[in-house]
């Protein structure tokens, strides 16, 4: 997964800029810089960077770290994967198992076990220069991505661990932190790509803390949070689990998808989404069946998020189009919206920073969108035909479906064609 994610990083962002950035103290509510600079000092965190190895350096390093983000709780969880979420056994094909896990306070998993559907930030440790996944850029070495093998297989375990996240919650974007030795790194995931820090000393320099400091004070939004899904209330969970037909067991989230005619919104009840072994970068399509509260029905639910660029139309637009053209087979989007951010931090950020003056080379990034939508049909899985003569009229009429949707993109491209030409 490292070599998928290498040329998707912008950086070493100076850490200055990535702190005022992501966590502009203007915009967190009640903020005291004084009681940071109070309980910052040099040597703070000696007791980490003199560990014998990385396992001796994480208790030291949260019993340091504590003071600055008291409203975070931090867990030791190097020993314990996640087995609810990622487990080899549940079809997954890596293991989540971080050295420390960071959560809300109050909220980490009654098991001794990781749970990264909670997760809030994840830090991994390295006690050898050999395994750090990053290097810095000079005009010799043109990128901030390590070469060597050690360093690759660090950030393939760093961006499993992103995908687990970002695939298991609602998020918009996630922090991570990366130690090695006595230097540490914070980095940013979204959908486009991730945006990693120049290195922070944080023995003698205050970044790293202060990054936590902030953190612990600032708004779901400037965390990631996507707060546009909330948690359903259990009469809500339980009523949809039960039309769903999940498991008591299912975490059930509510989210509103404006109608595709008139006003309003559909109100859906959705069950957690499942992680997938794919890099972060990209569209990153959830698809599941969904309660709709109002109409007491099964719907079909779609996350995802879209390219964003003026000559790509949205899924939900597609839909309506499809629609006006009287096309065959193909199901009726009956709600769909271009998520807006609360804040300007919930948007996607790593194109934003890709000609800056300390980006090193990496590939050409892609702006993206959320998009949600919803169908009118749930249909059932192609592998799940009773019938040979069931599967075969399925992909005729696939096929059938296909074809009138290319007659109407073409009739629609010379309508557009012709009307920019000023002939219609």
């Amino acid at each position: 997964m490292g070599k998928e994610m290498k040329g998707y990083f912008v950086g070493p962002m100076p850490v200055e800029e990535f702190l005022q950035e992501f966590f502009p103290t203007s915009q967190i509510p009640d903020y005291d810089p004084s009681s940071f600079t109070s309980a910052f000092a040099p040597d703070k965190f000696s007791n980490v960077i003199s560990a014998a190895n990385e396992v001796a350096a994480y208790k030291p390093f949260i019993k340091a770290i504590r003071p600055f983000a008291p409203q975070l709780s931090f867990v030791d969880s190097h020993s314990y994967a996640d087995l609810q979420n990622c487990s080899k056994s549940n079809s997954k094909v890596f293991d989540v198992k971080p050295d420390v896990c960071v959560y809300p306070d109050g909220q980490e998993p009654s098991t001794l076990n990781c749970d990264i559907s909670t997760t809030e930030i994840i830090i991994e440790f390295k006690w050898s220069n050999s395994h750090d996944a990053f290097r810095q850029p000079s005009p010799r070495l043109d990128s901030v991505i390590s070469h060597t093998e050690k360093g690759m297989d660090t950030l393939g375990q760093i961006t499993s661990y992103a995908a687990a996240q970002l695939g298991t919650q609602f998020r918009t974007h996630a922090f991570s932190v990366l130690i090695v030795c006595d230097r540490a790194r914070i980095i940013r995931w979204d959908r486009e790509g991730a945006i990693v820090t120049s290195p922070i000393y944080y023995n003698e320099q205050p970044h790293l803390a202060d990054f936590f400091h902030r953190y612990a004070r600032a708004s779901p939004e400037m965390r990631g949070v996507d707060t546009s899904v909330t948690l359903a209330s259990d009469e809500e969970a339980d009523l949809a689990r039960s039309h769903l037909d999940l498991p008591s067991t299912t975490r059930m989230f509510k989210v509103d998808v404006p109608n595709t005619e008139g006003s309003g919104s559909l109100t859906l009840i959705i069950p957690q989404p499942v992680t997938k072994p794919h890099s972060p970068v990209g569209r990153w399509t959830r698809a599941c069946p969904a309660f709709d509260l109002g109409n007491k029905k099964l719907v079909m639910f779609k996350d995802s998020w879209r390219v964003s660029l003026p000559d790509v139309l949205p899924e939900g637009e597609t839909y309506k189009l499809l629609k006006s053209c009287d096309v065959s087979n193909v199901a009726t989007c009956i709600a769909y919206h271009d998520v807006p951010p609360s804040i300007p931090q919930q948007s996607t950020q790593t194109v934003k920073f890709e000609h800056a003056e300390w980006a090193s080379s990496h590939l050409p990034l892609t702006p993206h969108t959320l998009h949600r939508l919803v169908l009118d049909i749930v249909g059932e899985k192609l592998t799940n035909f009773e019938s040979t003569r069931q599967l075969v009229l399925s992909v005729r009429d696939a096929l059938i479906g296909t074809y009138f949707i290319n007659i109407a993109y073409c009739i629609l491209f010379l309508i557009y064609q012709n009307s920019s030409q000023g002939c219609i």
